[in-house]
Order: C-alpha cells, then sequence, then structure tokens
C-alpha cells in the first residue's frame, strides 16, 4: 500500500499490534505481568494527598528523583538515566550504538521491543534461539560478538521465557563484548521477583548497563517509569537522546514515595513468589507441566482442556494470554502471578472446568 507521504522503507516491514480496545480495568488481569495485588491504602492516600495544581501545571522537576535513586543504588546521579519505563531505555541504546546494517545480538524469544527497534533501526538481527530446555548456548552467543556488532540485548531474567542467565554467563559475553567496544544492555525488568542481578558487574565492566523499571515489582505500570544504570561516560551518551522531561510529575511523585517505602515493594516480591510456587505446585498436582520462572509469570500446559480453561478464565472476568513460541511449547499458556490470596479464585476456576478432579480443592 503506497503512503501519503515519504517515509523511511524499512518502516513497512515493521509490525506493531493495536491499543486494547476494551477496558482491562476492574478484572483480574493475569495478562501482562503487573502488580496485581492491592497497594496499603495510607501509601495511596500519601500519594494523593500529594498531588497540587503545580503537579499538573508546571513542567516536571526530575532531579529529586535522580537523587533518590542514586542513594537508593550508592551510585552518583551521573550513572542514572531516567525513561519512560525501561521499553525507552532500550529505544535510547538503540539510537546511540545501532546504526543500519549493524549486528544486534539478543535473545530470541525477548521483550518484544527489542525486534522492533531493531527493525526500525536497521538492524542486522542474530536471536540465539533457546533450546527444547529453555536454555541459552552461551558459546552460540560469544561466536556471533564481532567488529559489525553494535549492541548486544538481554532480557534477565527473559520474557517471555522467565529464565535467568547467572552472572558467570553474562561476564563472559561483556568481556567478549569489551574488546569490541560492544555495550552489553542487561533489561532486568523483573527484578524483584528474583534474587539476582547484574548490578554487581557494572564496576568492573563499563559496557555493560543495567536497564531498571517500576512497573513490575513497584507496581506502577499505569505511571511509566524506569532507568538506564552504567558507566557515567556512556550514561552521558544515552542521555543525550533523552526528551525535554524524562517523566511526568505524578510519575515522579509516586517512585518517590515508593523508594522512601521501598518494604512494600519487597513485600510484594516475596508474597508473588510465594503464590507463584504455590499456583505452580497447585498445577502440577493436577498433571499439568508447567515452566516455572524467575518472574511474576509461569507457563502451563492444559493439553486438550487449554480452550476450556481459557474460557472459564474469560468468563469470570480473569485476563489471561501469550504462549511460547518455541517448539515444543506452543500450547502452553502464561500467567502473570501474584500473592497466594489473589491466585486462590484463579485456582477455583481452573478445578472447577476439570471434567475429572483428580483432588479435592482446598485453598487452605
Amino acid at each position: 500500500m503506497t503512503s501519503f507521504v515519504k517515509h523511511r522503507e524499512i518502516v513497512d516491514t515493521v509490525w506493531r499490534t493495536e491499543p486494547d480496545g476494551i477496558t482491562r480495568f476492574d478484572k483480574l488481569r493475569l495478562d501482562k505481568n503487573e502488580r496485581i495485588g492491592p497497594f496499603p491504602p495510607e501509601l495511596l492516600k500519601e500519594f494523593v494527598d500529594g498531588i497540587d495544581e503545580q503537579k499538573i501545571q508546571a513542567y516536571p522537576e526530575v532531579f529529586p528523583l535522580y537523587e533518590k535513586l542514586a542513594s537508593f543504588h550508592k551510585l552518583e546521579t551521573k550513572n542514572i538515566l531516567l525513561t519512560a519505563g525501561s521499553d525507552a531505555a532500550i529505544r535510547h541504546c538503540f539510537e546511540v550504538f545501532v546504526n543500519p546494517g549493524d549486528r544486534l545480538i539478543y535473545l530470541d524469544p525477548t521483550f518484544a521491543m527489542v525486534t522492533v527497534y531493531g527493525g526500525l533501526f536497521g538492524a542486522n538481527m542474530s536471536g540465539v534461539q533457546y533450546d527444547a530446555n529453555l536454555e541459552i548456548d552461551v558459546d552460540k552467543v560469544v561466536s556471533l560478538i564481532d567488529q559489525e556488532t553494535s549492541l548486544i540485548v538481554m532480557a534477565n531474567p527473559n520474557s517471555p521465557t522467565g529464565t535467568y542467565l547467572p552472572n558467570d554467563s553474562v561476564k563472559r559475553i561483556a568481556e567478549v563484548a569489551a574488546r569490541y567496544r560492544i555495550p552489553l544492555l542487561i533489561d532486568e525488568a523483573y527484578y524483584g521477583f528474583c534474587p539476582y542481578t547484574a548490578m554487581d558487574l557494572i564496576t568492573d565492566h563499563a559496557n555493560i548497563i543495567v536497564a531498571r523499571t517500576f512497573s513490575k515489582v513497584a507496581g506502577m505500570a499505569g505511571l511509566r517509569v524506569g532507568y538506564a544504570i552504567g558507566h557515567r561516560d556512556v550514561i552521558s551518551l544515552l542521555t543525550k537522546f533523552r526528551p525535554m522531561y524524562e517523566v511526568n510529575s505524578l510519575a515522579i511523585l509516586f517512585a518517590l514515595k515508593i523508594l522512601d517505602n521501598w518494604h512494600v515493594a519487597e513485600e510484594y516480591g516475596r508474597e508473588t513468589i510465594k503464590g507463584r510456587n504455590y499456583f505452580s505446585d497447585f498445577l502440577k498436582s493436577l498433571g499439568f507441566p508447567v515452566v516455572d520462572t524467575e518472574t511474576n509469570f509461569l507457563h502451563v500446559d492444559f493439553g486438550q482442556k487449554k480452550d476450556k480453561v481459557i474460557q472459564a478464565m474469560n468468563d469470570r472476568g480473569m485476563l489471561v494470554r501469550g504462549m511460547l513460541s518455541i517448539p515444543g511449547y506452543e500450547n502452553y499458556t502464561r500467567f502473570s502471578v501474584g500473592p497466594r490470596e489473589v491466585m486462590e479464585p484463579v485456582m477455583r476456576a481452573i478445578y472447577d472446568v476439570l471434567e475429572e478432579k483428580r483432588i479435592p480443592f482446598n485453598s487452605k
């Protein structure tokens, strides 16, 4: 189809999903890996009480959040760039490092925006695929690194697999990449549900950039706050592509509030891990294969009962979606998880549609 305006030809090769046309509010949102448990009422009240006309009328004042994050991570403000979610941090890396025709190395499958940006920036995309055991061949990753490579992106824990690559493997990749002065971007969106992090590697590996988000364990997906952390010289390059104001005033207000009350996020992370394990044990007890993860989601194969279970979810206002585009895992369904009390209605819905109930359902 011919467009009314001239544009870069590569744009025609990129496909994007459309925004949700039906509200997801007032439903149990098990489809996008958001926080699905409530905030403490006093925390929300403090946030609302902090909103005044200036927060709406004046341009955002971002520096207090830079200072708070620097203190939180025991770094300097020059090691941090605020972004509108971690996906904006990923985009800035493409803007700074990737020229048309450069090699982009990533784990396949991965967070969808990685390949979207790869397409838009004309990268030569080299995805290293997960095997039948959902493992990555690190030797394969390393073998692809060469002078033509401009960026390596690893979501860790990965989405959609939920798997984690240990720091020994990350360090090995970073060291080979450093020989060619290639940045290694580690997307840690799911940190908080996983006890490991590449933050320990930043000091000794100046080419490592860690992207974080407030959308997952902090529960702020609707406010779009993320950030990149790295060597000050690397962050200074990314900063050249920041918008006039990185995030909005209400996002800053709540991010400051949650950092001052980080125990709220930590508690949600702990309870979600318990809920994830509880839900996994339940599914396995019914004989369903489960892919456990280091995130706030898991994958389950309902076999021939898949359509029936999904319909039961929809009928009860429970939103689920997602699959693993890996051979052998096509029938798996992804479930976002939360604390045990949130998962019990989900378990009841699954149990109720089984034709042969193998164990009595008991949520206690």
